[in-house]
């Protein structure tokens, strides 16, 4: 049987990869803090659903259209949920693609705070200079 906060992250990837982006956000707590590492201009840490929306808007304009995120497992436990993806997106004439594991925190049936992990850094990095 699969845990409740698996599920939930299979909801989440659902709604990112049909384009649902306020049925995502809804899926996140208020108060969401979403923590993107490097050093490219998407880097930082997002706060609340205003900011994760400002977020991916930000990258949505870098990019020749919307990425492309092919879920391969999602993972759950009590206070946990994480997700194996494979991401692609295209810039500029150039291609990226990596598997990225998130990792979120869960309150409440919501993602409470949220950790992406490209697969590689330097070249997540990259593709964003």
């Amino acid at each position: 049987m699969e845990h409740e906060n698996a599920a939930l992250m299979h909801r989440v990837d659902e709604a990112l990869r049909t384009g649902d982006f306020p049925g995502f956000l809804a899926m996140h707590a208020d108060d969401v803090v979403m923590h993107v590492p490097g050093t490219g201009p998407l880097a930082g840490d997002h706060v609340g659903r205003e900011g994760i929306a400002a977020l991916f808007q930000e990258e949505l304009s870098m990019l020749d259209g919307p990425p492309e995120m092919v879920p391969l497992d999602a993972l759950g436990s009590d206070d946990h949920a994480a997700s194996i993806m494979m991401q692609r997106m295209h810039r500029n004439g150039h291609d990226y693609e990596g598997l990225q594991v998130v990792v979120a925190r869960v309150r409440d049936g919501h993602l409470a705070e949220v950790w992406f992990r490209p697969q590689d850094q330097v070249a997540f990095d990259d593709f964003f200079a």
